[in-house]
């Protein structure tokens, strides 16, 4: 992976201060990454280069000056690959010349080298205009761009390496995932002790409690209605303007996919989702990305946008806020197991119509449940009192009349003796092993999580992370119950060979 920072000081405009000021700000940068103080510092100073070892600094300052009056002056980034390529100038030469031919210009750009930290990398400085005079732009797909070929040449000429960064890298994240875990649970057993939560009500049962379905329905109906607000806030710098969820920091650089799969990771855990803010800046950057990547679907989206508010289609089959919860359940089943995803607006209209599905399920459950009680309980009573105004017995004419037929009488009194057998069978609890069950049910479930990982082609890193950590907890538990059926044994043996003890030296004739 190669981490791309991109900047540009504009020549006009209200905040680029003016053509002095714009070409002093090009020119202290360009003593900056040439003099910066380091042990990689020659006495001249870094060497600069481009398609040409030995580039003379005083001609590129000199074009610098040339270009005061245009739109930008000059675009200064900065290539940070995951590893140190081994020829830092054929990695620079191989990534501009492949930009420059994408975006069909003869770019003029210089590099220098700075190997005085810890992460090595290089800056590049692309001057405003091209040989031919047209006015360059890099844009954030530019920059996707030189991500990409900077990973293509890693991975030509030094693959090891470069997996072995990965892996680094993947255990890295694990282990700080690790340890946020950690405290989070920390904090939970904290707040449990306090009495701030408690872990043995169902949340979205709590959550109905605290704000009933039919109101919350009413708000969010209201909330529909209202036309959305503009930010006042002016916008940011992409690589400026980042969210922090997941344990990680996210910004507009990233690609689509990556925001894509973030969203299905805060839809899914509803203990980390972000701020309402933060969560619309995701939801724009995903917008951009999809109209960049499709802008004729994008258009005719925006054509139907006021028809398809409450409905959308996939794979010619309709779905809208009206359908089952199984119906919209299963698509997004579906789409999680498969390549495919739907549009962002769709897809966002797909996960809260099911929220709101499953919310309106545990709608009363608490209520429901108290008033099946007493229903039973009230029939139960009735059947009492009728039994013991009856003497015990409860015959309705009917049965009565059939009773008096032999054949029936006969049958009956078989099925008298046959329930007389039955009842004399114990059918108590005291044979059961329940840590012989417990564990064949945790067996199972891990399978299952094993299972389901293997099926899936696709697993974010947090995914397979959350898979361990269970699995890891799921085998825990295993070893307790079967350190604990190991203990039952041995205490049933000893019991055995006491009561043996004890009837050995039992007397009936009070010998002893």
């Amino acid at each position: 992976m190669i981490v791309v920072k991109h900047r540009f000081i504009a020549g006009r405009g209200k905040r680029s201060g003016g053509k002095v000021v714009s070409i002093g700000k090009a020119l202290a940068h360009v003593k900056y990454i040439q003099h910066r103080p380091g042990p990689d510092r020659e006495k001249g100073g870094r060497e600069m280069f481009n398609e040409r070892d030995d580039v003379d600094a005083r001609e590129m300052r000199e074009a610098i000056k040339e270009l005061g009056g245009s739109r930008v002056v000059v675009h200064k980034l900065a290539l940070a690959p995951e590893i140190n390529p081994a020829d830092k100038k054929a990695f620079t030469r191989e990534v501009m010349e492949n930009l420059g031919r994408d975006m069909g210009r003869d770019l003029r750009w210089f590099a220098v080298e700075h190997n005085n930290t810890e992460h090595h990398h290089i800056h590049v400085v692309v001057l405003g205009k091209d040989r031919n005079g047209t006015d360059v732009r890099i844009d954030l797909k530019d920059i996707d761009k030189v991500k990409e070929y900077g990973d293509r040449y890693l991975e030509r000429w030094h693959p090891r390496e470069l997996e072995r960064s990965r892996r680094e890298r993947e255990d890295r994240e694990k282990e700080r995932r690790r340890e946020r875990t950690k405290e989070r649970e920390l904090a939970q057993d904290e707040r449990i002790r306090e009495g701030l939560e408690l872990p043995w009500m169902h949340k979205k049962i709590i959550r109905e409690q605290l704000e009933p379905y039919k109101e919350w329905k009413e708000k969010q109906d209201a909330q529909e209605r209202q036309p959305e607000k503009k930010r006042d806030e002016p916008e940011r710098p992409y690589y400026q303007d980042t969210i922090e969820a997941a344990g990680k920091e996210w910004s507009k650089a990233n690609n689509l996919k990556e925001l894509r799969e973030l969203n299905e990771y805060l839809w899914d855990n509803y203990e980390e989702r972000i701020p309402k803010d933060q969560y619309k800046k995701l939801a724009s950057w995903i917008r951009d990305k999809e109209r960049l990547k499709e802008p004729e679907k994008a258009k005719d989206e925006a054509k139907d946008k006021g028809r398809r508010r409450d409905e959308f289609e996939y794979q010619g089959d309709k779905y809208s806020k009206k359908d089952s919860y199984e119906k919209l359940t299963g698509l997004a089943n579906k789409l999680r197991d498969s390549d495919e995803r739907l549009p962002f607006d769709d897809y966002q209209k797909l996960r809260g119509w099911i929220e709101n599905r499953d919310r309106e399920r545990w709608s009363g459950a608490l209520e429901k449940q108290i008033e099946l009680t007493h229903k039973q309980f009230e029939r139960s009573k009735t059947t009492a009192d009728l039994k013991a105004a009856e003497g015990g017995r409860v015959l309705d004419p009917l049965q009565e009349q059939l009773m008096r037929n032999p054949i029936v009488g006969l049958f009956m009194t078989e099925a008298s003796i046959a329930s007389e057998i039955v009842r004399s069978i114990p059918l108590d609890d005291r044979n059961r092993d329940y840590l012989k069950e417990g564990r064949d049910e945790l067996v199972d479930v891990k399978g299952d999580i094993e299972e389901k990982g293997k099926e899936k082609k696709i697993r974010m890193p947090w995914e397979k992370a959350r898979d361990d950590e269970n699995i890891e907890k799921l085998e825990k538990g295993i070893e307790e119950i079967e350190r604990k059926r190991d203990e039952e044994k041995k205490k049933r043996k000893r019991d055995k060979e006491r009561d043996r003890d004890d009837w050995d030296r039992y007397d009936p004739w009070g010998r002893f």
